[in-house]
């Protein structure tokens, strides 16, 4: 089965592809593909188990990544592209970094994890009980105002994360995230972003990943959380056109301390 992937832009364009946080869907990147269409090639696939590509599963790293190299092959003209992903996304890009660097020009990741450890990734797996005791709808409202994700958002959201919120979902993902390689021998330059508003292992995890990638550089997004892509969304498209066209980032981001 192939993924669902959404397309806009001029197929003539530099591409970049746009890769998801856990439990959603591509339509997470809406902002973002609506501002940069127009001057790129945007690739937006749902991730396997998730949104229109739940069919294919279980989700695994190696795997997802595989099927978005050979979406490159298939679809990008030029047969290379620019990766931009968040959460889950990320671990994807950093995959696909160590399993087909020679199809990627530059990569931006932002609330990576760099390879769970076991007890975070226990209590990862052990959160998808909670459905058994709790109404899903109410965790995820829960989860997207905790987020401060915009309220505009929370109808695509909760659509998108009611179909992933069963037990057998967060195995697969967290199993995926204990179990993921790092791409430290990859010489592709990457931006690793965090927001100021994240949790300690997620900053812990953007030192991490600067200090493993040869070619990468560490920032800190001032006032935001997890999926500031939605709550940021001009900001997050001007620093991923910034970072490809190898210009200054934008000024309000912040180096992001050893």
């Amino acid at each position: 089965m192939s993924l669902y992937c959404y397309e806009a832009g001029l197929l003539e364009a530099p591409a970049i592809v746009f890769l998801h946080g856990g439990g959603v869907s591509g339509r997470m990147w809406q902002p973002q593909v609506e501002q940069l269409a127009r001057e790129y090639y945007c690739l937006v696939p749902d991730l396997p188990e998730q949104g229109k590509s739940i069919a294919i599963s279980p989700f695994r790293l190696d795997d997802a990544a595989e099927r978005i190299a050979a979406l490159i092959r298939s679809c990008v003209p030029a047969g290379h592209a620019h990766l931009v992903g968040l959460s889950l996304g990320g671990a994807v890009a950093l995959t696909m970094m160590r399993l087909a660097p020679d199809i990627i020009d530059h990569v931006v990741v932002s609330g990576t994890a760099a390879r769970l450890g076991k007890f975070l990734g226990a209590i990862g797996q052990a959160s998808g009980a909670l459905f058994k005791f709790m109404k899903p709808d109410a965790l995820i409202k829960y989860s997207l105002k905790s987020f401060n994700v915009p309220p505009s958002y929370h109808d695509m959201l909760l659509k998108d994360l009611l179909l992933t919120s069963h037990a057998a979902f967060y195995e697969h993902i967290f199993q995926a995230l204990m179990h993921m390689e790092l791409p430290c021998d990859a010489a592709i330059p990457t931006l690793v972003a965090v927001g100021e508003h994240e949790t300690l292992p997620a900053k812990q995890a953007a030192r991490k990943l600067v200090t493993c990638l040869k070619q990468s550089q560490g920032v800190i997004v001032p006032g935001v959380s997890h999926l500031w892509n939605l709550q940021a969304p001009e900001l997050f498209a001007e620093m991923v056109r910034a970072w490809i066209e190898q210009r200054p980032l934008p000024p309000s981001l912040r180096s992001l301390p050893a």
